[in-house]
């Protein structure tokens, strides 16, 4: 990518509307106000667990879709090419993680017959968000009792589905616990000691990327002093997959293939992304690692502008574009996180409303605007997609390189990049601009719910990401468990 071009700019359209006035004083010390910083990542998702397996998957460009595995669940019954019988899904694969529900529940002071119980899509959000902690090198002893927020996306029920089809006398008094959606946000407040608003949000697709604009909220309302905020989806029953080949969402090769003619439905993937949020100003005290600045999000919803309520709407993605791109947002901005699923009518829509109030809104001396989405390596991970794409985004700004998005090419468009004034980068491009790196980030719900982020980069000399060992002994000495008890005691994390 090249360099950014100056802060002003003539002439931009003037259907782009600032949301605020460009001219304002004091802007940097107004920005350290309201930025929020990232300073802590934990994830898991297909490809292996952490930042740096994730990191190999989207530099080789690799596509992680699997067939299930029977160990999984046995797909053999549910599956079928013909898609118009009746309760067969199209397809038999997927993008999986490894180990969905391996979990150390003495660690977290959980017991036997509580852990049976528990959805692994709450595991999944327990270890990501003491990875987090981890990356950001803050000891469990500091964040207990800090009025820390928790805002998680979540959407499917798979654990409930299979839970009400055991035999009553299975049910306990951890059973409730173990199935409600609130509890994967409630359940981390309570085990970490946080006391920050607690909730779990679940907008269909766009999710996490709601819970990360709730986030920013809070702690900019002073509801909470940091905050851990993402999303978590895990695949353990075929019944989803029949409703979405009946309503011809999912493609049956289990592969998303965003922008390309090739598309015909997403692959669902599975993962769970968290991120530790802090004001910026609160981190450069605090002399934090920042692996990206959250400047801007927003949120908006289709309304009845389309119908059915499936499909999306250009207007209103054109409309929450407006609402949070200033005139200088759109020179400095250098690549979009499409939402990307791999549709055929999807795609092209992302494509137009990202083109008409970013793209052609630039000036002609700028480089073109890239974009790509994560879904081409490990498919839609639906509730976790928002975060996915952002953790791709921080990671791409640390390494200062643009990945390219799986099954694209020119000759198998489905949209004309060209007439756009955007570009799908193929291969591994270079990213050094001569001032910030500026990305967006879409994410979209099925439901009409729309959100969107622009993540910027943070120059720092001489500080690097922590990292530092959190002290398990303060979770056991926490729930009482003597230190000789864990002697030898293998913590597993996956």
């Amino acid at each position: 990518m090249g360099g950014r071009a100056e802060d002003k700019i003539e002439g931009v359209k003037s259907a782009v509307m600032p949301s605020r006035s460009d001219s304002q004083t004091s802007d940097t010390e107004m920005d350290q106000e309201k930025d929020i910083a990232v300073v802590g990542i934990g994830c898991n998702f297909p490809g292996g667990e952490g930042l740096d397996n994730f990191w190999k998957v989207l530099l080789e460009g690799r596509n992680c879709v699997v067939p299930i595995p029977r160990e999984r669940f046995d797909m053999g019954p549910w599956y079928d090419a013909d898609e118009n019988k009746p309760g067969k899904s199209r397809t038999f694969k997927a993008a999986l993680i490894e180990g969905f529900n391996e979990f150390d529940h003495r660690l977290f002071g959980i017991s036997d017959s509580e852990v049976e119980q528990m959805d692994p899509q709450q595991k999944q959000l327990l270890q990501c968000v003491y990875r987090a902690l981890e990356n950001a090198g803050l000891p469990l002893e500091k964040a207990s009792g800090t009025r820390t927020g928790v805002f998680f996306g979540l959407m499917n029920r798979d654990y409930e589905t299979n839970a009400s089809h055991v035999h009553p006398s299975v049910i306990n008094h951890w059973t409730g616990t173990g199935l409600a959606m609130s509890i994967a946000a409630n359940r981390v407040s309570y085990i970490f000691n946080f006391t920050g608003p607690s909730l779990t949000i679940d907008s269909a697709c766009s999710s996490s990327l709601v819970a990360l604009h709730l986030a920013c909220q809070a702690i900019r309302q002073g509801d909470c002093e940091m905050a851990v905020c993402g999303g978590v989806s895990v695949i353990l029953e075929p019944r989803v997959f029949v409703a979405l080949s009946k309503a011809k969402m999912i493609s049956p090769d289990g592969s998303s293939k965003p922008f390309s003619n090739k598309a015909n439905g997403y692959g669902r993937g599975e993962g769970c992304g968290v991120v530790l949020l802090k004001p910026l100003k609160k981190a450069l005290e605090d002399h934090d690692y920042i692996w990206g600045i959250i400047s801007k999000t927003a949120v908006n919803q289709d309304g009845h502008s389309v119908s059915p309520i499936t499909k999306p709407s250009m207007s209103q993605q054109e409309q929450l574009l407006r609402q949070i791109y200033t005139a200088t947002d759109l020179v400095n901005v250098q690549y979009i996180e499409a939402h990307g699923t791999g549709t055929p009518i999807g795609d092209p829509t992302e494509a137009r409303s990202i083109s008409n109030i970013i793209a052609k809104s630039r000036p002609h001396h700028i480089d073109t605007l890239c974009i790509g989405s994560v879904k081409s390596n490990i498919g839609h991970t639906e509730s976790a997609a928002g975060v996915a794409g952002l953790i791709k985004v921080l990671l791409m700004m640390k390494h200062k390189t643009i990945v390219p998005s799986v099954f694209y090419s020119e000759e198998t468009a489905s949209v004309d990049a060209k007439a756009l004034n955007i570009k799908v980068p193929k291969e591994v491009e270079k990213w050094e601009p001569k001032g910030n790196k500026v990305a967006g980030i879409n994410n979209f719900g099925f439901g009409g719910t729309n959100a969107h982020a622009i993540v910027k980069d943070y120059k720092q000399t001489g500080i690097t990401p922590k990292n530092n060992q959190v002290s398990l002994y303060a979770l056991f000495r926490h729930w009482g468990v003597k230190p000789d008890a864990i002697l030898g005691h293998s913590v597993v994390f996956r």
